[in-house]
C-alpha cells in the first residue's frame, strides 16, 4: 500500500546563509533574561543587548560589516541613575524608530531612534514607567496600534500601557498565572493575548478587559514554553518539553482550549525553542537556543494542522534568531523569508527560498498581498475597542 505524499509548494524550501561580506561582525552580546530571543528586528534596524550591562545596540540593516567598537548605544538606567540590566527588548513593527526595553528594576522604557541610526549615546528615554516593583520578564509592542505595549513581570502581573498618553495603564490581565511567564503573543488583530507560564498552562486573555477567556494544561515539563499565534489561521502553537528531553509542538483553537487539536513530536534536546510564523505562507520556523538547525513546518487549516518541511541544517549554534519583514525578501528569486541568526560574535542573514526552475518573473502563488507594517489605529482608538484590519500591499516589483 502506497502512502499519499501531501502536496505543498513549500516542501523543499532551502535556507542559504548570506556571504560573509553581507553579515554583521564583532558583536558584543550583553546579558539579558534567559527567556529572551536576544535579537529583534524591524524594517530598518536590528537591536540586541550589548556589553556593558544595561546597554542596547541599534544596528541599521543597511550597514553590513563590522560593528564599530565605539558604536553609540542606548544606556538604560534605574531610578537612581545606576546601570541596570535590560531583560527584554522589542522594536516596533509599525514605527521603525521606536525601541522598547524592559528592565531588571521593573522599569519599562520607550526610546526614539533617529532615522539614520544612533549618532551619539542615548541615556534618556522618551517615556518611562515603573511597570512593576519586580523585574520585568517580557515586553512587546502591539502589532497594529501605534502606542500600545504590554509588559509581564516576575510578580506574574501583565499590564497594557498607552505610550502615546505618556505611559498610562490601559488594563491589567486577571492574575491567573501561578508561575513565571515565559512568553506571550498577540492575535492577528491585536485584541487578544496568549501567555505561556512555568505553571504548565496556556491561557488566552481579552487584552482590553483583562478577562481570562480560556485555559489549558499544556506541556508536562515546567521548562520554558514558547508560543506563536498563527495569524489568520487563528491557531495557537506552543513549543515545550515533555518528560526528559522530549520536545513537542502543540496546536490549539483559541476559541476552545479544552481540546488540543494536534501534537507534533520534535527532535529530542535541551534547547528552549523560539517560534517564528510567516503569516503569508503559513510556514513556521522553530529555532532552539543553542541549536544550529532551524526546523520548518507548514501550518494548515485542517488536521493534523502541522506538516514537516525540510530542516535548515547548520553546525553553528544560534544564540538568538528573529525574522525580517517581507520587504527584505528578493521576491524575483522566490525568497519567502529572511531570518537573522546571532551566533557568537556574528549576525548572519539566512535566505529561505522556494526552488523554481524559472525565477525571472513574479510568482504570485508564493507572494500574496502582505502587511505594509503601518499602524492602523492610535492607542486611544484601540483602547476604545477598534480592531482595524491590516493594510495589505503587493510585493510585485513595479
Amino acid at each position: 500500500m502506497t502512502t499519499k505524499v501531501r502536496s505543498s509548494k513549500f516542501r523543499h524550501v532551502v535556507g542559504t546563509p548570506m556571504q560573509l561580506r553581507d553579515t554583521y561582525g564583532d558583536i558584543l552580546t550583553g546579558s539579558c533574561h534567559s527567556e529572551s530571543t536576544i535579537i529583534k528586528a524591524n524594517s530598518k534596524f536590528f537591536a540586541m543587548p550589548w556589553a556593558p550591562t544595561g546597554s542596547v545596540c541599534i544596528v541599521p540593516l543597511a550597514r553590513v560589516g563590522t560593528v564599530p567598537e565605539e558604536t553609540p548605544l542606548v544606556h538604560y538606567r534605574d531610578a537612581e541613575g545606576d546601570k541596570c540590566q535590560v531583560n527584554e527588548l522589542d522594536l516596533s513593527p509599525c514605527a521603525d524608530n521606536l525601541l522598547l526595553t524592559a528592565g531588571n528594576d521593573g522599569g519599562l522604557a520607550v526610546w526614539d531612534i533617529p532615522a539614520e541610526g544612533l549618532t551619539a549615546n542615548i541615556t534618556t528615554p522618551t517615556v518611562r514607567v515603573q511597570a512593576s516593583e519586580k523585574r520585568l520578564l517580557v515586553a512587546k509592542f502591539h502589532p497594529l496600534a501605534s502606542g500600545i505595549a504590554v509588559s509581564g513581570a516576575a510578580d506574574k502581573v501583565v499590564k497594557i500601557w498607552d505610550i502615546e498618553a505618556g505611559g498610562s495603564e490601559v488594563s491589567a490581565l486577571q492574575q491567573e498565572h501561578k508561575g513565571l511567564l515565559t512568553d506571550l503573543a498577540w492575535n492577528h488583530e491585536g485584541s487578544m493575548l496568549a501567555t505561556s507560564c512555568k505553571d504548565k498552562k496556556l491561557r488566552v486573555f481579552d487584552a482590553r478587559s483583562g478577562e481570562c477567556v480560556g485555559e489549558a494544561a499544556d506541556h508536562q515539563s515546567p521548562k520554558s514554553t514558547h508560543l506563536a499565534w498563527a495569524g489568520k489561521l487563528d491557531k495557537i502553537i506552543t513549543a515545550g518539553f515533555g518528560r526528559g528531553s522530549d520536545r513537542n509542538l502543540h496546536v490549539y483553537d483559541p476559541r476552545n482550549l479544552s481540546a488540543r487539536l494536534s501534537e507534533h513530536k520534535l527532535p529530542a534536546g535541551s534547547s528552549v525553542m523560539h517560534l517564528m510564523f510567516d503569516e503569508d505562507t503559513g510556514v513556521l520556523f522553530v529555532a532552539g537556543k543553542g541549536d544550529g538547525n532551524i526546523l520548518m513546518f507548514e501550518v494548515a487549516e485542517d488536521a493534523p494542522f502541522v506538516h514537516s518541511l525540510i530542516d535548515y541544517k547548520s553546525t553553528t549554534p544560534a544564540n538568538g534568531v528573529c525574522m525580517l519583514p517581507k520587504s527584505h525578501c528578493d521576491v524575483m528569486k522566490c525568497e519567502i523569508r529572511r531570518i537573522l541568526k546571532l551566533s557568537g560574535k556574528r549576525v548572519e542573514p539566512i535566505r529561505f527560498e522556494v526552488p523554481r526552475s524559472q525565477t525571472g518573473f513574479f510568482h504570485d502563488d508564493l507572494f500574496p498581498p502582505t502587511w505594509d507594517h503601518q499602524p492602523t489605529m492610535s492607542s486611544g482608538e484601540w483602547a476604545a475597542g477598534a480592531n482595524n484590519a491590516r493594510n495589505m500591499v503587493s510585493l510585485e516589483p513595479q
